[in-house]
């Protein structure tokens, strides 16, 4: 059986959840500072890594492309089969850039196989002439987090990065309408980055940046969760995370989002009104909705497990 680490340059629940579930060894390597500074300790530590553990398989998350690119670079030295994790941000360049595209689709054509989470994005890998492999994110175990408190009534958690795809200002908006009903949200997310004024909003409850603990004890305290995106074929983390806790889900009428969350979940547009009449109808039908999440559950873990065998059948880690 061949030996597989996952590297990664940023903290995200994919990269545990995906490591485990392939028996990969998780090596999540961050620094501060600048970001030249970053990137060479960052790289150091990433050789230091390689050299000691000698792996046949390195699995790695893009972003970071940097990160994705010094692995191609030196596998040659080291002779592992390079797999990245391409997610979402590692398809299509987010902003839109000509040449940070190019780069991408570089990446993944030289990349021993490329993992994505849907089939539009394994299509467009193809064209490029890379070797693809579809599967979503595994469900995160939750279970340390859950102390079986009853959710405080009418609470809504908005999980939110507060990133350019992330129509917040409706959903603060939506809040706003929904205070007359004794609907709570409360938002997660660094919101000092866009310049919010909380004050502006008292209907909002702002956690800011919060200890992991903190943000899944909000979860489980809620009775609707919340999760939205501008972006076409993105299966949203804090959708995954309610579904595992359990939580009604309201989240953006995209393609890929209702076929994947097709049970569980209310599917909105992006304006006040719609997300207004989305988060009541979740509430009222909460009961219905986790009866569905529970029979959703069950049948994503059966596929999951299918692509766990498929995936390490590929790579040799049977």
């Amino acid at each position: 059986m061949k030996k597989a680490i996952w590297i990664t340059w940023e903290h995200q629940i994919r990269n545990r959840s995906m490591a485990a579930m392939l028996g990969a060894d998780l090596y999540v390597i961050c620094h501060g500072g600048g970001r030249f500074r970053r990137y060479l300790r960052c790289a150091s530590d990433t050789f230091t890594v390689i050299r000691k553990e000698k792996p046949d398989v390195v699995i790695a998350q893009n972003p970071s492309i940097v990160l994705n690119y010094l692995l191609l670079l030196i596998r040659c030295l080291y002779r592992y089969e390079f797999v990245t994790d391409a997610h979402f941000g590692g398809v299509i360049a987010f902003n839109g850039n000509y040449l940070f595209q190019q780069a991408l689709d570089l990446c993944n054509k030289l990349a021993d196989l490329v993992i994505v989470t849907n089939k539009e994005h394994a299509a467009y890998v193809r064209t490029i002439g890379g070797t693809v492999f579809v599967c979503e994110d595994p469900l995160p175990d939750l279970s340390r987090y859950d102390l079986g408190v009853e959710p405080t009534d009418k609470t809504v958690y908005f999980i939110c990065s507060f990133d350019i795809d992330e129509p917040y200002e409706f959903v603060f908006e939506a809040a706003r309408k929904l205070a007359t009903d004794n609907f709570n949200f409360y938002v997660s997310g660094n919101y000092a980055k866009v310049k919010i004024d909380p004050t502006k909003y008292p209907q909002v409850n702002f956690m800011g940046f919060v200890s992991e603990r903190d943000f899944y004890d909000r979860l489980f305290r809620s009775d609707v969760v919340l999760d939205l995106t501008e972006r076409e074929n993105c299966l949203v983390c804090g959708a995954y995370e309610a579904m595992a806790a359990e939580k009604p889900l309201v989240t953006s009428e995209r393609a890929c989002l209702k076929e994947y969350f097709n049970k569980g979940a209310i599917f909105t547009r992006h304006d006040s009104s719609s997300i207004v009449e989305a988060v009541r109808t979740a509430y009222q039908e909460r009961s219905r909705l986790k009866e569905e999440i529970r029979e959703w559950k069950v049948r994503t873990i059966n596929v999951q497990n299918e692509r766990k065998s498929a995936l390490s059948k590929i790579l040799g880690m049977e």
